[in-house]
């Protein structure tokens, strides 16, 4: 057995989490999330409860942080046009000078 079916294979029968495996195997837990979803989408596979417990939990979230999420956006947003604003302004400015001075 390789590697990345050991990894597969203790995570659906253990319990543990992506995080544990990551620290014992010195992977990207990123990576072990992608092998085991791959896994069980290839294999038909139920989700585990692990994976079902934070699937409706961040469903439920995802309502209550988007409008946080819309608002830090949209605040960036207005300042990097404030910022781009003014770095047109002085460039205006800039074109000027260069053109007086010439």
């Amino acid at each position: 057995m390789d590697l990345k079916t050991q990894i597969i294979q203790e995570y659906l029968t253990q319990g543990g989490g992506f995080r544990k495996l990551a620290e014992k195997y010195g992977m990207s837990r990123t990576t072990i999330c992608k092998w085991v979803m791959i896994h069980q989408g290839i294999h038909n596979l139920p989700l585990t409860e692990k994976q079902q417990q934070y699937s409706v939990y961040s469903m439920s979230n995802k309502h209550n942080t988007f409008k946080s999420e819309e608002q830090h956006s949209a605040e960036a947003l207005q300042q990097k046009v404030a910022a781009l604003e003014k770095q047109l302004e002085w460039e205006k400015l800039r074109i000027k000078s260069a053109q007086y001075h010439d």
